[in-house]
């Protein structure tokens, strides 16, 4: 009698783990800080999620997912990027501010500058741009 018991609800779990559609693991996915928790908020075991991220297809939708996801973040940081700048000018400008406050204010700006610099080269690179950026030095055309 258990050992068809058991057999009936493994069968009832396995349908239920193939009910759960790929957005919707893919949304707890990126709601949750663990695939335990991930698979808590769909009412499937672990191991369900895991054997999904071994179809190619599921892997290039959570991965479309989780870019997207990124991209707005870093759409949202860059729009207030201007801003950022402009305050950390005013600090270093402001004779006001000690010495320290604005050599601190210049450091971050010379840093940030480095890296940014370092970024859009990467990018363009990237996007097969590199040749036509600013950044990139040819002896020949400079």
């Amino acid at each position: 009698y258990r050992p068809a018991r058991r057999e009936a609800e493994q069968l009832a779990k396995r349908r239920n783990e193939t009910a759960v559609s790929d957005e919707q693991i893919i949304a707890a996915l990126i709601s949750n800080n663990s695939i335990q928790a991930a698979a808590e908020a769909c009412g499937i075991s672990p191991r369900a999620i895991y054997d999904r991220m071994g179809y190619r297809d599921f892997k290039a939708m959570y991965s479309a997912a989780r870019a997207d996801i990124i991209r707005e973040a870093v759409m949202s940081m860059n729009s207030r990027l201007t801003e950022a700048t402009e305050t950390i000018f005013s600090i270093m400008n402001d004779t006001g501010n000690p010495p320290a406050t604005r050599l601190a204010a210049a450091r971050v700006m010379l840093d940030n500058a480095a890296k940014f610099m370092d970024r859009l080269a990467l990018a363009d690179a990237i996007a097969g741009n590199y040749h036509n950026s600013p950044l990139h030095f040819d002896p020949e055309r400079d």
